[in-house]
């Protein structure tokens, strides 16, 4: 109830300072609410299946989330939130001085009805400085609580340097000074982060909360507007220092590059609604689709290498660099009523786990005797619009091979227990590097299973009743023979797994406003 009570009066606070004064064009609100209904799983009841399926109901649900699902973004679309921008920009006393401040914050809706004291949080809060020079400007950019929004990479997914790459740090703010020419640019940035000390040694800062540094910088050359654009970035920080004992106090270090080609005919790369400042900009309609007359495209590919140093599970009291790689391939072209989209990515464990590091044990890097399978997505979206009836169609199909990893057969004699023997897998389903904890979850398949491809599709139908108000309603179909059942042995002493029809049918209702 305590908690409750503080969110409630945050956003009575925030209400206030929005309707304390007219709204001027730089001070918005930026809302989404969703109505939905529906069920992600009509064959199955809540504790059966991983993730779990209730009974249809209203409101939102994992489960509604399939793999090819915001990959390029952190929302669904499905939740009901709100961003409070407040905002100045002003001319300076200098020639070519621009100076622009925003509070940026945003109230998630379903944590606020849960008493979860992050329901009111920062979102990027910045104050930045501009100053033009011929055909070229300088940036100073500086974020004073929350730095999320300054990343490495460039599509969603596969992007690295936000707020988890400090694994328990609360507080992450940043700066960033960039010099930008039509034709180049170069940046370099600065976050910091406290979090607690751990040694061995005889040092006064043990257990003490302590700065750590990030450093990260990258250069870009070519056309943003149209033809070909090469684009560099790394960086390095200090993720703290590792707690287990045998590494107790030695340096969690990471680094990393990252690079992109990308190729535009009249349809530009633009910094998501992740990474840009603010999500949205209040004098552009939410769902206007706008025809083109002539083809108009953009493509790209992006790689990413990282390396952080962990504890060496097969050398007691060694450390050891465990690499991470990602992968990325996108693109997107628009003619008429149409729009056709498309991706590839594929993630390695090391990649996926590098935000919260080690995926058998905390901090510590795997051991040489596991196999691991990289996931690999691939993606292909349509929709088209019929403007005399606000009707848009579209389909979206996928195919994944999860992230999983699985320890060798055990060498533990001729009389091994059956406990020993076999192969264990664990699956990562939905690999999602952004999630509320920052940790990834596997669940186990039945003693010596492969893991095998997943297949999905979507239909969806959208009517616009006016700017920014929709009614959708799809229907999702997976195919999944990874899901697993857990189930009573013959004795009714253990649970088993066992696997489950691989052919999942979902479908939802949705009502969304956008203002």
């Amino acid at each position: 109830m305590k908690l409750f009570s503080l969110s409630s009066a945050a956003w009575a606070l925030v209400a206030g300072l929005a309707l304390a004064a007219p709204a001027r064009a730089g001070d918005f609100v930026d809302t989404r609410l969703v109505f939905i209904a529906g069920d992600d799983d009509f064959q199955h009841d809540a504790g059966i299946t991983v993730p779990p399926s209730q009974r249809p109901d209203i409101g939102d649900r994992a489960g509604y989330t399939e793999f090819y699902d915001a990959r390029d973004e952190s929302e669904t679309g499905r939740e009901s939130r709100t961003h409070l921008v407040l905002h100045k920009a002003a001319e300076g006393y200098f020639p070519g001085l621009l100076t622009e401040a925003a509070l940026v914050l945003e109230l998630d809706h379903s944590r606020l009805l849960t008493g979860d004291p992050r329901s009111l949080s920062d979102d990027g809060t910045y104050l930045r400085i501009e100053k033009a020079w011929g055909e070229g400007r300088l940036e100073v950019l500086m974020m004073p609580f929350d730095s999320d929004r300054m990343r490495l990479g460039w599509y969603w997914d596969n992007t690295w340097g936000g707020n988890h790459v400090f694994p328990t740090a609360t507080l992450v703010p940043g700066l960033q000074l960039a010099w930008r020419h039509t034709w180049y640019g170069v940046h370099v940035g600065a976050k910091t982060a406290r979090q607690t000390f751990v040694t061995r040694d005889l040092d006064e800062r043990n257990g003490q909360i302590e700065a750590f540094y990030g450093v990260f910088g990258g250069v870009e050359g070519g056309k943003a507007e149209g033809g070909l654009r090469g684009q560099v970035q790394g960086g390095f920080f200090e993720k703290g220092r590792n707690p287990n004992g045998p590494v107790r106090g030695k340096r969690v270090d990471a680094a990393g590059v990252s690079a992109r080609i990308s190729y535009v005919d009249g349809l530009p790369f633009g910094p998501t609604t992740d990474t840009r400042l603010y999500s949205a900009d209040p004098l552009t309609p939410w769902n206007v689709f706008e025809p083109a007359a002539e083809l108009r495209w953009r493509a790209a590919a992006e790689v990413t290498y990282l390396t952080q140093v962990l504890e060496d599970p097969d050398t007691t009291g060694g450390t050891e660099a465990e690499p991470g790689l990602a992968l990325a391939i996108y693109g997107r072209g628009e003619l008429g009523n149409g729009r056709l989209r498309a991706f590839f990515l594929h993630r390695d464990l090391g990649f996926l786990f590098f935000n919260q590091p080690g995926v058998l044990r905390r901090f510590q890097a795997l051991p040489d005797d596991v196999d691991t399978t990289p996931e690999m997505v691939f993606g292909l979206g349509y929709e088209h619009h019929l403007p005399g009836l606000h009707l848009t169609p579209g389909v979206t199909v996928g195919l994944q091979q999860p992230a999983a990893v699985s320890n060798q057969v055990p060498n533990a004699g001729i009389h091994q227990p059956d406990i020993l023997s076999g192969r264990r897998t664990a699956v990562y389903r939905r690999a999602d590097m952004f999630d509320d904890t920052g940790l990834l979850t596997g669940y186990f398949l039945p003693d010596d299973a492969e893991v095998l491809p997943v297949y999905g599709a979507r239909f969806h139908l959208q009517l616009d009743l006016a700017v920014g108000f929709a009614l959708l309603a799809e229907v999702t179909l997976l195919h999944d023979e990874n899901r697993v059942l857990l189930e009573q042995d013959a004795l009714q002493v253990n649970s088993v797994r066992t696997f489950d029809d691989p052919l999942t049918v979902g479908g939802a209702f949705m009502a969304r406003a956008e203002f």
